[in-house]
C-alpha cells in the first residue's frame, strides 16, 4: 500500500456526538484506505499475486459445513 496513493482524508464529517476527541462538537475527520490490488494504469509496478486456497483446508471446511448450520 502507498500512502499518497492509497489513503483519502475528509474533514468535517459527521461523528457521534459523545466522541470527545473532536475540536468541534459533532465533526470531525474520516480516513479511507485502499488495500485492494491495482489494475494497470494504477501503478506501473507488478501488482500483488492472487490467494490461492489451501486444499486442505477447503476439504475440512466441506466435511463440517452443515455442522456450523450453512446451507
Amino acid at each position: 500500500m502507498d500512502h499518497k496513493r492509497d489513503t483519502v482524508m475528509i474533514d468535517n464529517t459527521p461523528i457521534d456526538y459523545l466522541d470527545f476527541a473532536s475540536p468541534v462538537s459533532g465533526l470531525g475527520s474520516k480516513m479511507g484506505l485502499d488495500a485492494t490490488n491495482k489494475w494497470p494504469g494504477e501503478t506501473t509496478r507488478e501488482w500483488g499475486r492472487a490467494i490461492v486456497k489451501d486444499e486442505a483446508t477447503t476439504r475440512r471446511v466441506d466435511e463440517i459445513w452443515t455442522q456450523l448450520g450453512i446451507d
